[in-house]
């Protein structure tokens, strides 16, 4: 089996694209957070963060912001 690469905004085969997008920073460590943000068929986007789990019905921040910058 061939080794899988990730490259952000690679389409897969069904169809969509993942990307990754940076959230707010940690306030203990420092470090910003990023999060991998994929945009399927009719444009709906999911996302790896806490507020998907929280509010699965709505799109979280990270999503609004990737598809503002694509101008979806």
């Amino acid at each position: 089996m061939e080794d899988i690469f990730y490259y952000p905004g690679m389409l897969f085969p069904n169809g969509t694209r993942t990307y990754r997008e940076t959230g707010s920073r940690n306030k203990k460590t420092g470090k910003l957070n990023e999060y991998d943000v994929t945009i399927g068929k009719k444009n709906k986007g999911t996302c790896t963060c806490p507020a998907m789990t929280y509010r699965p019905y709505q799109e979280c921040k990270h999503v609004k912001n990737l598809k503002r910058k694509l101008c979806i």
